[in-house]
């Protein structure tokens, strides 16, 4: 993965996306919010998905546990606003 740093002031979870981190992935939004909101030196990777677009790839840990965090960009003019596509632990 790439060594980039990424910023992110608000982090939007949808209901849906919520729900989806929590049965699938045994998470909770607030857990994904607090590793990546307001936290320096983020290191990410962009990363195109055919049908969703462009993706930051974020590397967290989580409960101890490595995880990737996948964040879409918004229409924010200062970039620092993103929308939380998923978040799931890469050790299992």
């Amino acid at each position: 993965m790439a060594r980039r740093s990424v910023w992110v002031a608000v982090l939007n979870i949808s209901w849906r996306t919520a729900e989806k981190i929590s049965h699938r992935h045994q998470l909770t939004a607030d857990e994904v919010r607090d590793a990546v909101v307001c936290v320096a030196g983020l290191t990410y990777a962009w990363d195109v998905d055919v049908e969703r677009g462009e993706r930051a790839i974020v590397q967290v840990h989580l409960r101890g546990r490595p995880a990737l965090v996948v964040l879409y960009p918004t229409d924010d003019p200062i970039g620092d606003i993103w929308n939380l596509g998923s978040a799931y632990f890469t050790d299992t």
